[in-house]
């Protein structure tokens, strides 16, 4: 498969190790909104051959922080019964049990445990791709499943599967990128008191995170 993935996880290596970080805090006068939209695409204007996409996966009320997997798909119309699943790094076949690899979507958030957070951001690639090739034919699905502790991806994308935990975020139609997003696009907006700008450094400086929480 040539849909490509730019390695977009280019500093998690640097993350496992030397890792340190600086913190600065700014609290609120009063509550405020952080809104945007559940998915964006971004592209030159009418072209398919440089598209980013960014989705904001929410998760369930009653699976908050529970411990599962996020899972980016890929299928084309014309085979349907074929799904690509996305490490992050290359697009691997669902059904191919010979490969190990795992197939889940490494969301890294600052200062996270690995959970299921209310709002999980994905980003299909940080860097345009070209998916011109799949015009009229390709759709992006985003997904999440439930795991024990110490379960391997297989697990959660079975229970994913098993409870319809799936959509489809992104067809690769239309006269631009934007006309295949979904018609009930979703806005997004989290109350805050607060703003932690994080500084992760490990050998160099990374770009800040902003986490905004209600505390």
């Amino acid at each position: 498969m040539k849909f490509m993935l730019h390695k977009f996880l280019l500093a998690s290596a640097l993350l496992l190790s030397g890792m340190s970080s600086q913190a600065d805090t700014v609290k609120f006068s009063a509550p405020a909104q952080y809104c945007f939209p559940q998915t964006s695409v971004r592209s030159e204007l009418g072209k398919f051959d440089k598209v980013i996409l960014d989705h904001n996966v929410i998760i369930n009320e009653q699976d908050h922080f529970k411990n599962g997997d996020i899972f980016v798909g890929f299928r084309r119309k014309s085979q349907p019964d074929v799904i690509w699943l996305t490490d992050g790094i290359s697009w691997l076949n669902a059904a191919d049990t010979a490969n190990t690899t795992p197939k889940n979507y490494p969301v890294i958030l600052p200062n996270g445990d690995g959970t299921l957070q209310p709002v999980m951001p994905i980003t299909l690639s940080n860097e345009p791709v070209d998916v011109s090739a799949y015009v009229g034919d390709g759709e992006v699905w985003v997904g999440y499943g439930l795991k024990p502790a110490g379960e391997t991806w297989e697990k959660s994308y079975a229970d994913m599967i098993s409870n319809n935990r799936f959509n489809k975020i992104w067809d690769i139609t239309g006269s631009t990128p934007a006309s295949g997003l979904p018609d009930n696009l979703l806005t997004i907006c989290l109350a805050a008191t607060e703003m932690e700008t994080t500084v992760i450094t490990a050998g160099h400086d990374l770009p800040g995170e902003v986490i905004l929480g209600k505390r």
